[in-house]
């Protein structure tokens, strides 16, 4: 209809209060997320957009903050807590940091989901069905799964890395320039998703 979704009155799903990190570049940040609300955070090179995304996944240390979940403070070791509380992140540099560049679509797709369940090891056939049904749903373009995914071309690359945290089932995902770097029709089919998860309640937070 294109009329813009209202969730000015939807409960808050994500909170972060005073983040900062250890080395004192982020400082005393706080932002509230409200159940299908796109926050999105835009400066210059250096302002400290990537390390805020950082900090609140837990990527790297922080000295000071809360992160909660609707309303429950993320506790515990670090990424693992921040997977299973139902956070996501899609990082900037998807080549060195969102990839292992010599593993397959199949293995980079289980990834989150893996680190979710504390390591335990999936199953072929479990891990195939994920698969296949990300490779359906982002309309990834690849010969096969077990293709290493160095040889997909950017736009794939990034929708790999997207549909690895829809496995999870995030409640918020954390965007990193997700558009950065591929082509005009994959940028679109992120947006369209960006905009579809935050239909469904989901929160976004996206560095642009």
């Amino acid at each position: 209809t294109g009329e813009k979704p209202d969730w000015t009155h939807a409960p808050v799903a994500f909170e972060a209060r005073g983040i900062t990190d250890q080395n004192n570049y982020v400082r005393d940040i706080s932002f509230q997320v409200r159940q299908g609300e796109i926050v999105g955070f835009s400066g210059l090179v250096g302002a400290g957009r990537t390390e805020l995304m950082r900090a609140i996944f837990h990527v790297d240390p922080r000295s000071g903050g809360q992160v909660l979940i609707d309303g429950q403070e993320i506790t515990g070791r670090r990424i693992k807590a921040s997977v299973a509380a139902g956070l996501g992140f899609v990082p900037e540099d998807r080549k060195t940091e969102g990839l292992i560049q010599e593993l397959s679509v199949l293995k980079n797709v289980g990834l989150a989901k893996l680190a979710a369940r504390g390591g335990a090891v999936l199953n072929r056939r479990a891990e195939e069905a994920d698969c296949n049904e990300m490779v359906r749903r982002m309309e990834i373009k690849t010969a096969n799964i077990d293709l290493l995914v160095k040889n997909l071309s950017g736009g794939n690359q990034q929708k790999v890395i997207i549909g690895r945290w829809l496995l999870t089932k995030p409640e918020i995902l954390l965007l990193d320039e997700p558009t950065r770097g591929i082509d005009v029709g994959a940028k679109y089919e992120i947006y369209q998703l960006i905009i579809d998860l935050a239909k469904e309640g989901k929160g976004v937070i996206m560095v642009s």
